[in-house]
C-alpha cells in the first residue's frame, strides 16, 4: 500500500520509520522548519528498551495535492490538527482510506463534517515517548524483542478487505495489530486511564517516580479512573476496555499503592508516562471539554480527577513539537 503519515510529531515519525524499515512505499508530511531539519538530518528516534538510535531519510512531501494518490493516509496528531486538515483531505477525491490516530472522546462526527464514514478509520498507537532535550524517545513495548501495537477499528467495527490490508501493513512492518469491534468506546475509555494518568503526573511536576511513592496520590489516582469509568457507564459505554480496566475497580483498596507503585516506578513509565505527559497535556485541555460535554447528561460526579485535571499546564518546551 502507498502511504502518506500526515505529520511528523513523535507517532508519525514511529510509524514511518517502521514502515520504510520493512520496505514499505511510505512517505512523510512535514512543514516549515520540522520538514527541512528532516531532509537535512533524516528521521530518528532513540528506542527506549534497547537505547538503539533509529534513524533512515524517508521521502518528505510539503502537501497532500488535489491529484495525489495513496492507499492510505494515516493522521497521527492530535486532536484538534486532526480535526484542522479534514478539509485538505477532502479536496482530494482520491483518498478512500483514511486512518486517524490518536487520543479522542467525542467520536468520528467532526471527522465526518468533511469525509465520508467510508472512508473514515480510527485508531490509536500503543506507545508513548517526546522528547528529551533533542531526542526523541520512543517505548512502544515492554521488552526489547517484543513488537509494538496499534489499535485500530472501523466506525461500524466489521473487517473489510481494506482493514485486512491495513492490519498486513503494519503487521508486516514489525506492529501487531488488535482489531477493535467498538472503537469508539475503546477511545472513550482510554481517556478514562490517560486522562488521570496525565494528571497525576502533572501534580507531581512530571515527576514520574514520585508518583510511585506518594500513596495517597495513587489513591486519588484509582478513584479517578473509576470516576470517568462510571460516567461512560453511565452514558452507555458498559464494557470496559481493554479488560485490563478492571483492574481499577476489581483490586483491593489496599493494595492500589502496591501495584500502581511498581508502574509509575518502571523505566519504561518514565518514557511512555512521563516524557509522553509533556505530548498529551496541551491536548488534554481539548479532550477535558469533550468529555464535560458526555459527563453534563449524567448525574455522576468527577471530584478526584477534576482535582488532577487542574494541575495540567502546557509546557513550553513541548510547543510545536506536535506540529507536522
Amino acid at each position: 500500500m502507498k502511504t502518506l503519515i500526515y505529520g511528523a510529531g513523535p507517532i508519525g515519525r514511529w510509524l514511518t520509520l517502521k514502515l520504510a524499515a520493512a520496505g514499505k512505499d511510505v512517505s512523510l508530511l512535514a512543514r516549515g522548519e520540522t520538514r527541512e531539519k528532516l531532509q537535512r538530518e533524516g528521521v530518528c528516534y532513540v528506542d527506549a528498551p534497547t537505547g538503539e538510535r533509529l534513524q533512515a531519510r524517508i521521502p518528505i512531501v510539503a502537501e497532500l495535492g488535489e491529484q495525489d494518490r495513496y492507499d492510505l493516509v494515516v493522521v497521527p496528531m492530535v486532536k484538534a490538527s486532526r480535526l484542522s486538515v479534514c478539509p485538505i483531505l477532502a479536496r482530494n477525491k482520491n483518498l478512500e482510506n483514511v486512518l486517524f490516530v490518536g487520543n479522542d472522546v467525542a467520536g468520528p462526527d467532526g471527522y465526518l463534517t468533511h469525509l465520508s464514514r467510508e472512508q473514515v478509520i480510527l485508531g490509536f498507537p500503543g506507545t508513548g515517548g517526546g522528547w528529551d532535550g533533542d531526542d526523541l524517545i520512543i517505548s512502544d513495548r515492554e521488552k526489547p524483542r517484543g513488537k509494538g501495537v496499534i489499535y485500530i477499528g472501523e466506525l461500524d467495527g466489521k473487517i473489510r478487505d481494506r482493514t485486512r490490508r491495513i492490519k498486513e501493513l503494519f503487521e508486516t512492518s514489525g506492529i501487531d495489530v488488535s482489531l477493535e469491534k467498538d472503537i469508539d468506546g475503546w477511545l472513550k475509555y482510554h481517556f478514562a486511564f490517560i486522562a488521570p494518568t496525565t494528571g497525576v503526573i502533572y501534580r507531581h511536576g512530571l515527576d514520574v517516580k514520585s508518583v510511585a511513592s506518594d500513596r495517597e496520590s495513587i489513591h486519588q489516582y484509582c478513584r479517578a479512573c473509576r470516576e470517568v469509568g462510571d460516567v461512560l457507564r453511565e452514558i452507555g459505554y458498559v464494557k470496559r476496555q481493554p479488560p485490563i480496566f478492571n483492574l481499577y475497580y476489581w483490586l483491593p483498596r489496599w493494595l492500589e499503592p502496591r501495584v500502581f507503585a511498581k508502574l509509575f516506578g518502571s523505566r519504561e513509565a518514565e518514557v511512555r508516562f512521563g516524557l509522553h505527559a509533556r505530548v498529551v497535556g496541551p491536548e488534554l485541555i481539548g479532550l477535558i471539554e469533550e468529555f464535560a460535554a458526555l459527563r453534563a447528561g449524567t448525574r455522576t460526579e468527577t471530584p478526584n480527577l477534576d482535582e488532577l485535571l487542574s494541575h495540567i499546564q502546557q509546557p513550553a518546551s513541548s510547543i510545536g513539537k506536535e506540529a507536522a
